[in-house]
């Protein structure tokens, strides 16, 4: 479905930039000392009106024949940090010879790719000194946004079948058929600026920007990556909330354990794995989020049915249908060793065991002839 809507965007595009030629040129940001709008190319989420101050850092990143190019931050209305950005000018070509590649790349505040501005001035060229059509920038953006690319792990030289420099002039001169592994997911004819750019994103400043972060790390810090919609900034935040924290922000984290990914759930739910017994009742939320979570999640979950209310065990009975045969027997299990089953949660029971429509029915059928 991902590929598809790629495919179907850059035929648009395409299309497009056939009709009225090509891609619209957006404000060089190379001397932005605010943003007031997202950039061009994002990954993060953009409250209309945020307004945000550049300040500079202390990270540099160092540019092989360039130098040192800064890499400043970008600060909303209270200080607070947002965006790291640098203002990029590097070669692009093996033999130094072609044109310059004039790139604003951004970074989250844990050193993840946010994304790039692109310059009007100068846009990117690939051979012949074609410019990037907007389809190449999207490609560019998608490419960056893998941190574990085939360019994580291969040199230059191992990405072309029969590497040499080019003696055209002023373009991204790499040249030779580019290996297949890579050729999809690179811009054609840019290979040497997409390696420059991904290595540019992924390299030492990642772990630097990350640092520089902690260092800075505050209550607020934590409270605004846990309410952001970024995977990466909510994982950080869970991991690094003191237990206090963690009850300040119940509600949001019990949010969270019913809409996040799988990976934020079982974190949530194995910290939290004290509170289903001292305090039933704070986890309700949970309990209510049964039957909109992943499988393996659920099963973490009725790991703490012992602690449940009957209340709870009750609703449970009445949604079998989203449990797994497993999950069913391990809520039977649980039922076997009470001293007695309450009137409505056997008739839920009998209502699952007598549905045709229940595959799993047959596990409560047996469990009601043997407790009856």
């Amino acid at each position: 479905m991902r590929r598809l809507a790629l495919g179907i965007l850059l035929l648009l595009t395409h299309l497009c930039e056939a009709q009225f030629g090509s891609a619209v040129s957006f404000p060089n940001s190379s001397e932005k000392t605010v943003l007031d709008k997202s950039p061009e190319f994002f990954v993060l989420s953009w409250k209309q009106g945020t307004i945000l101050n550049r300040s500079e850092t202390p990270m540099e990143i160092v540019v092989d024949s360039v130098g040192a190019q800064k890499v400043n931050i970008f600060q909303d209305n209270s200080d607070a940090p947002v965006l790291y950005s640098s203002n990029i000018i590097t070669p692009v070509c093996a033999d130094g010879d072609c044109r310059l590649m004039h790139i604003t790349l951004y970074w989250t505040l844990l050193g993840d790719y946010a994304g790039f501005d692109r310059s009007s001035e100068e846009p990117l060229t690939k051979h012949d000194h074609d410019e990037f059509l907007f389809s190449d920038y999207w490609k560019l953006h998608e490419l960056l946004k893998d941190h574990n690319s085939i360019l994580k792990r291969r040199a230059i030289d191992e990405l072309v079948t029969k590497p040499k420099p080019s003696t055209i002039e002023g373009v991204d001169a790499l040249s030779g058929a580019t290996i297949k592994e890579v050729k999809e997911s690179v811009v054609s004819g840019a290979l040497y600026s997409c390696y420059v750019a991904w290595h540019l994103v992924h390299g030492d400043i990642k772990d630097q920007i990350k640092a520089f972060t902690v260092a800075q790390q505050t209550e607020g810090m934590l409270v605004r990556m846990l309410n952001n919609e970024n995977i990466n900034y909510q994982m950080y935040a869970l991991e690094n909330l003191t237990k206090n924290q963690y009850d300040t922000n119940f509600s949001r984290i019990s949010k969270l354990f019913k809409s996040g990914i799988p990976l934020v759930r079982s974190f949530i739910i194995k910290n939290l794995a004290e509170s289903f017994s001292k305090e039933p009742n704070k986890m309700q939320p949970f309990w209510d989020a049964l039957p909109y979570i992943d499988i393996n999640t659920r099963s973490l979950l009725l790991q703490h049915i012992d602690t449940a209310s009957e209340a709870t065990v009750t609703s449970i009975s009445g949604q079998l249908s989203v449990l797994t045969k497993n999950q069913i027997r391990d809520f039977l299990s649980h039922l076997e060793n009470k001293s007695q089953i309450s009137s409505e949660i056997l008739k839920n029971l009998r209502n699952f065991a007598g549905s045709n429509k229940e595959k799993n029915s047959y596990l409560v059928v047996q469990f009601l002839e043997d407790n009856s």
